[in-house]
C-alpha cells in the first residue's frame, strides 16, 4: 500500500507538469464536460489536471503515446544513470519524451509498434493505455467475465483483464473494452481518478469481491497450508500430483504421484499423504485391503518415505509424535488403525464404517468421526493413548438435525462444528457429553479461521463467503466469489483469505479451478 501511494503521489506530480492545457484549473466543472464530471472534478479540485485557457476541458482530445509515457514514468521514478537508447527510428535524444520512453521499454512497461518504430506523436489505444497501467502499477488479477471484443489470444488481454479486475474499467454497455481506440481525456481522468480514489470506482454486478489471482485446469480434491509460512499444499486429482504453491512468489513445484490421491496433512514440517492401491468396494473386506501412505518433506516435497497400511486408506489425522491415523473406505464394517509411520508398523485398530472423515481433536487424545455417504445425524469418537486407538462407549446419539459428512474443530479446540451448522463442545473429555451447543446460521461445506481478527468464513458450494463473528458465533457480512468455492483458507502471514474456486472463463464451455483472493471487509 505505501508503494501505491508514492505512486499515486508522484503521479499526481507528473500529470501536473505533463498536462496540455495551461489554463487556471475550475473546480465548479466544465462546460463542455458530460461524462466522467465527477472524475474530472476531482482531478480539477486536486490540481492533477487543468482547462484550457478559454475554460473547457476538451474530454475528446486525444493523448499521444509519449504523453502518456512521460506521465506515468514520472510517476514511478526515473534512473539518476542514462539508459541505454531503445533503438527506434523515430525516437531522438531530442524527442519529447526520449528518456521516459527509453526508461518504459527497458522495463518491458510499454514497447515499440515494431523494433524500428516507437510512434511517440501517435494516439494511445485503450488496449495500450491498459498494459501502461497494469505494469507501472504492479495490477494483478484475471477479468472471468471478460470482453467481447478482447480475446483470450490477445497481446492485451491479461492487461486488459487485470485492469478490469481491479474495477479500473468495467468497459462498454455492450461489454466490449473496444481496445484498438485511441483513449482520450475524458477516459484517461477515469482511469486515474479510479486509481488515486476507489470512491470512484463503478459499481457493476460483474466485478466481485475478490481477484482472481490465476486459473488453471485442475481438480483440487484437497489442500493444506503450512501452519508457519504463506505456503498452501494441495492434490490435483486430473494430473495426480501433489503440489506446493508459495502465496507470495507464486512459485510452484510439483510431485507426480504413482496411484490415485483423496487427503493429505501437515504435521511437524511433513506432508502425508494418502495413495489408493485398488479399487474402492463395500466388499473389499479388512483381509483384502492395501494402500500407501506418502511422506513428504513440506520445505522441498523430498520423498521421506512409502508407509504401507493394511487398510484402503479414506481420510488421515496425524498426532504430535506423528501416529498415524487412518479410516478406510472400503468394506462397509470396517477399521480405523494406526501406525507408525517410520517403521510401517501398524500399532492398534478400531472398529468403524467405511468411508468416514475423521478429526482429532487439538487436545490430542480424542478423535472424532463422520459419515459421508448418508445422513445419520450421529457422531462417533475414538480415546488415542500412546499412538493406540480404542473406540468409546458412548449413547447413540440422534441430534435432530441430519448430519453432513464433514466435521471441522477450531484451532482453539473450543468448538466442533458439524457441516449441517451445528456446534458442539469439545471441553469434556467424556464422549457422552457430546451434545449440540447450538446451531450456525448457515451450512458450510468448507470453514477457515482468523482466530486474531476474531472471524471465521463459511462457504457452501456457492459463490458467497458468510463472514462470522467467531466470540459470538454469529454472521456479520458476506462476500461474493467469481466461482463457485471449493475449498477456503485464511493466511496468517499475510492476513488475506483465498478460496479454490470453479468457474467459467470469458463464458468459456471449460471449466477452470481458480485461485481467488477475497477482499475482507464489510
Amino acid at each position: 500500500m505505501n508503494k501505491l501511494i508514492k505512486l499515486v503521489m508522484a503521479l499526481i506530480v507528473s500529470l501536473s507538469i505533463v498536462s496540455l492545457p495551461t489554463g487556471k484549473a475550475q473546480a465548479a466543472g466544465f462546460p463542455d464536460v458530460t461524462s466522467f464530471k465527477k472524475e474530472i472534478d476531482y482531478l480539477t479540485e486536486q490540481k492533477v489536471i487543468s482547462g484550457f485557457k478559454d475554460g473547457t476541458f476538451r474530454p475528446s482530445v486525444k493523448l499521444t503515446r509519449a504523453q502518456a509515457v512521460v506521465m506515468i514514468m514520472r510517476a514511478i521514478g526515473m534512473p539518476e544513470t542514462p539508459v541505454e537508447n531503445p533503438g527506434f527510428l523515430d525516437v531522438s535524444t531530442t524527442t519529447f519524451g526520449y528518456k521516459e520512453i527509453a526508461y518504459a521499454v527497458s522495463l518491458g512497461i510499454i514497447n515499440g509498434k515494431s523494433p524500428e518504430q516507437f510512434d511517440p506523436a501517435g494516439n494511445i489505444t485503450r488496449a495500450e493505455m491498459a498494459t501502461i497501467l497494469v505494469n507501472a502499477f504492479e495490477m494483478g488479477g484475471l477479468f472471468p467475465p471478460g470482453f467481447k471484443d478482447v480475446s483470450t489470444k490477445s497481446w492485451a488481454y491479461p492487461y486488459i483483464s487485470s485492469l478490469a479486475a481491479n474495477n479500473i474499467t468495467v468497459g462498454y454497455d455492450d461489454q466490449t473494452f473496444r481496445p484498438k481506440n485511441p483513449i482520450d481525456r475524458a477516459q484517461f481522468s477515469a482511469f486515474l481518478a479510479r486509481i488515486l480514489n476507489p470512491e470512484f470506482q463503478p459499481s457493476s454486478p460483474l466485478v466481485k469481491d475478490s481477484l482472481v489471482d490465476m486459473t488453471a485446469e485442475a481438480n483440487i480434491v484437497d489442500v493444506v497450508k503450512n501452519p508457519d509460512k504463506p505456503i498452501i499444499y494441495f492434490i490435483d486429482a486430473l494430473s495426480n500430483s501433489l503440489v506446493m504453491l508459495n502465496l507470495e512468489t507464486y512459485e510452484e513445484q510439483f510431485v507426480d504421484l504413482k496411484y490415485p490421491a483423496e487427503k493429505l496433512i501437515i504435521k511437524n514440517g511433513k506432508i502425508f499423504v494418502t495413495q489408493l492401491l485398488q479399487g474402492r468396494s463395500s466388499y473389499n473386506f479388512i483381509d483384502m485391503q492395501k494402500g500407501l501412505i506418502n511422506v513428504y518433506d513440506a520445505n522441498d516435497l523430498t520423498l521421506l518415505k512409502e508407509v504401507n497400511v493394511n487398510i484402503d486408506p479414506y481420510d488421515i489425522a496425524v498426532d504430535d509424535s506423528e501416529t498415524l491415523i487412518i479410516s478406510s473406505g472400503s468394506g462397509q464394517h470396517t477399521e480405523v488403525q494406526t501406525y507408525n509411520w517410520k517403521t510401517s508398523e501398524e500399532l492398534s485398530s478400531a472398529f468403524i464404517n467405511d468411508r468416514k472423515l475423521i478429526e482429532l481433536s487439538p487436545t490430542i487424545n480424542k478423535v472424532y468421526s463422520v459419515d459421508t455417504h448418508h445422513y445419520t445425524g450421529k457422531i462417533e469418537s475414538y480415546t488415542l493413548l500412546d499412538g493406540k486407538i480404542t473406540k468409546d462407549v458412548m449413547e447413540p446419539r440422534f441430534f435432530g438435525n441430519e448430519l453432513r459428512g464433514y466435521i471441522q474443530f477450531t484451532p482453539d479446540g473450543k468448538y466442533i462444528f458439524n457441516g449441517n451448522g451445528t456446534i458442539y463442545t469439545s471441553s469434556s473429555q467424556k464422549s457422552s457429553d457430546l451434545s449440540p451447543l447450538g446451531q450456525l446460521a448457515t451450512p458450510f461445506s468448507t470453514i477457515t479461521f482468523d482466530l486474531a481478527g476474531n472471524g471465521m468464513f463459511l462457504a457452501d458450494r456457492s459463490n458467497e463467503i458468510i463472514a462470522y463473528d467467531y466470540e459470538l458465533l454469529e454472521p456479520v457480512y458476506s462476500m461474493e466469489t467469481y466461482g463457485k468455492i471449493d475449498h477456503l483458507f485464511y493466511v496468517e502471514e499475510t492476513g488475506e483469505l483465498y478460496a479454490f474456486t470453479k468457474l467459467k472463463m470469458n463464458n468459456s464451455a471449460i471449466e477452470y479451478t481458480a485461485l481467488e483472493r477475497i477482499y475482507l471487509g464489510e
